[in-house]
């Protein structure tokens, strides 16, 4: 079959980490692109011609537009690369009738009370968990409470917001630092009437693991499960470095993925990219996060397929109904680390990168704050310094690397 020039729409924000990788995997596929994003200048040097600027929230306005030039080039498949696009993805597919999971199933998996309750639902083990308005006083819920819980908006990532407490004045301050977070005006537009919420559950101990995969239908394929290493135990929960391929043992990938599998049939979603986040414990497998999209940031590229595949490329083939059922990662002992923001402050400079980049086994260092710019760590914030990628002979070598590198950084900032 001739593929040459099949069709995609690409939702890009300005703001995403994804974009080059996704753009060179077009590129590399042939494909006609069209990219909708908030901000052009971005996407001048891929295609200059091919792109649709608009506010996501009046996407309406360009229907005609989009559907003109979808009609032209015989589109495909929407994909919305990242967790701020994956929303319009599905608006856009189901107006223009092309195949994607409902918008329904991807709401489910934006909003984490909705999606507690359909995993409860669904017979999958599940923590205690309530919502309450952030106009609630703390002592309200008190009697309903027991210790360690956990603080969370309910459709925020990254960990933004989430903060382990362990009694009722840390509940009281928590509850207080999430109003502020949520009363913030980027925040609060972003989240719409989940803003006005909160989301608490019990503490769930134990080791935390990723899954990625593409889902086709209905059926989970796992592309890589992560591990890691570094214990997430509260109050806040960073996540730092992430790690392939699992030590974990055959029986125990089988159940996580078993687990993830009734997951995604709960909540509706039937094809596409999926991350999943889970935590284990001796009472068995609990998903913490089930996204329809895959792993943010600059993570993907620790993924290596044989053939020299991107993570990229692989979610466009599957997406055009290309095979990748055969599709192996590299065997190859790999690791992400996301260098964490400490200090809240100006950024002023970084120093240590080249020594960083000296360590034997990082293959890569690349920052995402520029100087100039704002440093809010977590439980606010939601950037990371930057990301450090390690490879090595087995995973304690790749984590022992990482570790290194990142002990040679120094940040520079000024107090606000």
């Amino acid at each position: 079959m001739n593929h040459a020039n099949s069709s995609v729409i690409l939702i890009i924000p300005s703001a995403s980490y994804r974009t080059n990788p996704f753009m060179d995997a077009a590129t590399k596929l042939d494909l006609k692109v069209l990219v909708i994003t908030d901000k052009s200048q971005v996407f001048s040097e891929y295609y200059p011609d091919n792109v649709i600027t608009m506010n996501f929230e009046h996407w309406q306005e360009s229907i005609e537009n989009i559907r003109e030039w979808s009609e032209r080039y015989d589109l495909k498949v929407v994909i919305g690369v990242d967790e701020e696009s994956i929303i319009l993805a599905a608006k856009l597919s189901e107006s223009l009738c092309i195949e994607h999971n409902s918008l329904e199933s991807v709401k489910l998996t934006k909003n984490k009370y909705l999606m507690r309750s359909e995993l409860k639902k669904s017979g999958l083990k599940s923590p205690w968990f309530k919502r309450f308005s952030v106009h609630k006083t703390p002592k309200d819920i008190f009697a309903e409470l027991s210790f360690p819980c956990v603080l969370k908006p309910t459709f925020l990532s990254a960990s933004q917001g989430v903060l382990r407490v362990n009694s009722f004045e840390e509940f009281g301050k928590g509850c207080e630092m999430l109003s502020d977070l949520l009363a913030e005006e980027k925040v609060k537009k972003r989240g719409g009437d989940q803003a006005n919420w909160i989301l608490v559950e019990e503490y769930i101990p134990g080791k935390e693991v990723s899954i990625e995969g593409i889902v086709n239908d209905g059926k989970l394929k796992d592309l890589a499960i992560f591990d890691k290493p570094e214990p997430l135990e509260g109050p806040i929960f960073p996540e730092t470095i992430f790690i392939t391929p699992t030590i974990l043992d055959e029986h125990l990938q089988f159940s996580l993925l078993e687990t993830a599998q009734t997951a995604l049939q709960a909540l509706g979603i039937s094809k596409g990219p999926v991350h999943i986040e889970l935590r284990i414990n001796d009472h068995g497998n609990y998903i913490l996060e089930c996204a329809a999209r895959s792993i943010g940031g600059l993570c993907s590229k620790v993924l290596e397929f044989k053939g020299g595949m991107s993570l990229e490329e692989l979610i466009l083939r599957s997406a055009l109904g290309r095979n990748v059922e055969k599709t192996q990662l590299i065997d190859k002992a790999k690791g992400v680390m996301m260098m964490p923001t400490e200090k809240r402050g100006i950024l002023r400079e970084i120093h240590g990168i080249k020594a960083a980049l000296a360590v034997k086994g990082i293959t890569d260092l690349q920052t995402t704050i520029k100087p100039g710019e704002m440093l809010e760590p977590l439980p606010k914030g939601d950037r990371y310094l930057g990301f450090l990628f390690a490879e090595g002979k087995d995973q304690d070598t790749v984590i022992i690397v990482l570790q290194e590198a990142w002990s040679k950084i120094e940040v520079v900032s000024e107090k606000i």
